[in-house]
């Protein structure tokens, strides 16, 4: 990212002027308080949103030079979604869920599939519909299917923002076996000091500004 700028309705821009780069297979948090532009962040590096000025340079590719036609072609290949709410279909199986962005994308891919089950410890419930499922089992096939596609990057955010201790132990557990067994960069926002902690490096927001800090 370089010199990003992003306003809206002619407001003060929610970032102002942001600059900075992540390594691949880095786990990155974005760190500030509710309302500071951690979305609007999140949303450019994946191509749903666009800066008013700047650069955006995700795998080698400018995401502002891209029409909408190729952002959506862009983030189907390259970027997984991981959201709050984990936003799985209720009424569709854990297994038909995780092979979703297999079907946009026109392929099938079975294997990988289950494997992502395995990896996730997700096989015995494949079969069972997205509502009977518990909260923990959500967030593991919520990050299965934001990486079966095999993404370069993972954008989460606030994924523990409504969970308990345990569970959001468990969320950031999935997401590092997503690094350490899929090769996936991670970038997850979030306002948990303690969260953000456990991350690479951590990308301070406030004010518009951002200021990057490596461990």
């Amino acid at each position: 990212m370089s010199s990003l700028v992003r306003r809206f309705n002619g407001r003060k821009a929610v970032l102002d002027g942001i600059s900075f780069s992540v390594l691949e297979g880095e786990f990155v948090s974005i760190f500030g308080k509710s309302g500071c532009g951690k979305t609007t962040l999140l949303n450019i590096i994946g191509g749903l949103d666009r800066p008013n000025s700047g650069t955006v340079l995700v795998n080698n590719r400018n995401l502002v030079e891209l029409s909408e036609d190729e952002l959506a072609k862009f983030r189907l290949r390259n970027i997984g979604f991981v959201f709050q709410d984990f936003n799985l279909l209720l009424d569709m199986t854990v297994r038909e869920n995780i092979a979703l962005p297999l079907a946009f994308g026109g392929k099938n891919d079975d294997r990988h599939v289950a494997d992502l089950l395995k990896a996730f410890d997700i096989e015995d419930i494949a079969g069972e519909a997205a509502n009977k499922i518990s909260g923990g089992e959500a967030q593991r096939a919520a990050v299965a299917r934001a990486m079966v596609n095999r993404p370069a990057i993972i954008l989460a955010d606030e994924p523990t923002g409504n969970l308990d201790d345990e569970n959001t132990d468990r969320v950031i557990e999935t997401l590092m076996v997503a690094k350490r067994d899929f090769g996936a960069t991670i970038i997850l926002a979030t306002h948990d000091r303690e969260i953000a902690n456990r991350s690479s490096s951590t990308l301070f927001l406030s004010e518009g500004r951002a200021i990057l800090q490596h461990r």
